[in-house]
């Protein structure tokens, strides 16, 4: 099945145990998917501003229109950050 790569939602959240991050990909039918092994907001930020990474994961889930991924990054969600006083 052909889908469109702009029904993909991602989130940039910081890991609950460990100090990494991970992308949730949220997929059309609402399922899930997190996307783990980032060491930094800036690392998972650079995965979808376009990577190799990004095109060959919206490719082998079957997302058409895979170069939209510039797009997609500008529409991340990215989380609010408790304030430090």
């Amino acid at each position: 099945m052909v889908q469109s790569a702009d029904q993909v939602v991602f989130a940039l959240k910081p890991l609950k145990v460990g100090a990494g991050w991970h992308i949730v990909a949220t997929h059309p039918s609402g399922q899930q998917e997190h996307i783990s092994g980032f060491h930094d907001e800036a690392e998972a930020a650079e995965w979808l501003a376009g990577s190799k990474g990004l095109k060959a994961w919206l490719k082998t889930r079957g997302y058409a229109n895979w170069s939209q991924a510039n797009a997609l990054a500008a529409s991340v969600k990215r989380p609010r950050l408790p304030r430090s006083h």
